[in-house]
């Protein structure tokens, strides 16, 4: 009887543990991954800015403050990119204008941490809402770390969701990285 009943806990075990392939693959035929770059085009409309320990010097480029401050807030600036040179796994679900609302607290050497909201629309009228953050966005070398999440909405991205994950190194005018959608 103690055998029997080792032998059906083992099996059961054995059972729960692994997981089945069919479901394994049926997951991973969920996502669609690829790389993508995205670019700067235009800005719509200049940050709304506040010099901590200086005054606002009027620019719509750093320098937004005069030399003496220590902290530097932009608030509800609206940017226009581009998504460039997808791989052709997502290339469908990544054409079009992305507008970047864009929040940042920044130190007087103009680096800190940046978020906001986008809205990327595609052709056909489909489109991409949700938010991005930036522990690391630096505005006189262009260095970042980006991370986006989005739900779609219309076509065939309607339900969607897409998380993009990037950066760009010192110089470098455009942020690359990996595209997500589920």
């Amino acid at each position: 009887m103690l055998t029997r009943s080792a032998v059906v806990c083992l099996v059961i075990t054995l059972v729960c543990a692994a997981p089945a392939p069919a479901q394994q693959d049926k997951n991973n035929d969920k996502f669609l991954t690829g790389d993508v770059w995205l670019g700067w085009v235009e800005t719509l409309r200049p940050p709304d800015i506040m010099c901590a320990g200086g005054a606002p010097t009027g620019d719509v480029y750093p320098p937004y403050c005069t030399p003496e401050t220590k902290r530097i807030v932009g608030r509800n600036e609206l940017q226009v990119w581009m998504a460039y040179y997808p791989d052709p796994s997502v290339a469908a679900f990544v054409g079009g204008e992305i507008q970047f609302v864009v929040n940042c607290t920044m130190n007087s050497a103009y680096r800190g941490p940046c978020w906001g909201t986008f809205r990327w629309e595609l052709p056909g009228g489909a489109r991409w809402e949700g938010s991005w953050t930036s522990p690391v966005m630096d505005l006189v070398t262009f260095e970042s770390r980006m991370a986006m999440v989005g739900f779609g909405t219309g076509g065939a991205i309607d339900g969607k969701h897409l998380m993009f994950d990037g950066g760009s190194n010192p110089g470098d005018w455009f942020i690359t990285g990996k595209v997500r959608i589920r």
